[in-house]
């Protein structure tokens, strides 16, 4: 008797199921009948796809090492230098744009980046004026020197910016001890 009445409970169930599935048959058009065509034109005007999101344009001004400096260890140099860049953003945050123009690079000759080509960034947050800069912890590693440099390009050239007072690194969206294992990063950086 158990049986039956579970064979004829999962009967019942795809039977239910091919009920609320969506036919693939064509249907015959002649029968259905709109009463007010111009919904449907409507709608579709409602939902117009801008192909490229609205960007926004400004000059920013982004801290990189002096070639000189990491090259020689001279401290009567400037360790960090400004550069200042106009960058599109509207796609990502200008926080987040910030970051990943400090990644590509500088433009002049004289100054280079030291975060490490091989770092991911995961993406910028802003919270009641602190930046949360968030790393992958996959590949982020390197000597102290260049923990240092990382740390002062970013929180330098955020801080620059209206909505920033503080930076905080995450990795993996997560608080850390250190960023590559020499610079304690559980509380936020102020310039």
């Amino acid at each position: 008797m158990k049986k039956f009445i579970a064979i004829f409970l999962l009967v019942l169930m795809v039977f239910s199921l091919a009920a609320c599935t969506k036919s693939n048959t064509p249907s015959d058009d002649n029968d259905i009948v709109d009463e007010n065509p111009q919904d449907v034109v409507e709608e579709e005007e409602d939902e117009v796809v801008e192909p490229t999101p609205s960007t926004d344009e400004v000059e920013i001004t982004l801290y990189f090492a002096n070639k000189e400096y990491v090259e020689t260890g001279d401290e009567s140099l400037e360790k960090l230098i400004p550069e200042k860049r106009t960058v599109e953003y509207g796609d990502i945050s200008l926080e987040e744009r910030v970051v990943k123009e400090l990644m590509k690079g500088p433009d002049s000759d004289e100054l280079s980046t030291v975060i490490p080509s091989n770092v991911k960034l995961l993406g910028v947050e802003v919270s009641d004026g602190t930046a949360f800069v968030n790393f992958a912890g996959e590949g982020l590693y390197g000597g102290s020197m260049q923990e240092d440099f990382t740390i002062s390009q970013i929180v330098n050239s955020l801080v620059e910016l209206d909505d920033v007072e503080r930076v905080q690194f995450l990795i993996d969206g997560q608080k850390a001890e250190t960023l590559m294992g020499h610079i304690e990063i559980s509380e936020p950086f102020e310039e």
